[in-house]
């Protein structure tokens, strides 16, 4: 099991933001392609406000022994009552070891402890069998499959 460390961003982590998302391989599934500069640091500057606003919850970067290996967020979920989204973006260099599935269990057990929301959800792209299959080990379970916002989406999620 890996032990990791969770820290919020702050402004002047964009450069490592920009590390964690600049790849097509690993953006693939959340966005389609890696955005360019531009479009990353309009979403950096989202990401500082969800910080902002959400005392507990949020967007962190994940740091294991000192190397930043992806980020984590906890943000609420406007489509649902009393729900949190958890999502997770590993850097490519980090697929296929754990990871994944340590962090998904530590933010929903961060979740869970804070009291963020009484459910929890995780939309990822139906094709991402990676992802789904670390939610479902978490618990959660799919609930919807189709298409929302012109993209092919699937939703699982688990009472708190």
């Amino acid at each position: 099991m890996h032990s990791l460390n969770y820290i919020k961003f702050e402004p002047e982590d964009l450069d490592i933001y920009l590390k964690i998302v600049s790849s097509d391989s690993v953006m693939k599934y959340i966005t389609g392609r890696a955005r360019s500069r531009e479009e990353n640091i309009k979403r950096f500057k989202g990401i500082l406000k969800a910080n902002t606003d959400h005392v507990k919850g949020g967007y962190f970067k994940i740091y294991d022994r000192g190397n930043v290996i992806g980020l984590g967020k906890l943000e609420y979920y406007d489509k649902e009552v009393d729900t949190i989204e958890v999502g997770y973006i590993l850097m490519e260099d980090y697929w296929g070891i754990g990871f994944g599935k340590t962090i998904c269990k530590d933010l929903i057990q961060f979740a869970r402890i804070n009291e963020m929301a009484k459910s929890i959800i995780g939309i990822i792209h139906p094709e991402n069998i990676a992802s789904k299959r670390i939610l479902m080990s978490n618990g959660l379970e799919s609930y919807f499959l189709g298409i929302e916002n012109d993209v092919p989406t699937e939703k699982l999620h688990m009472k708190l």
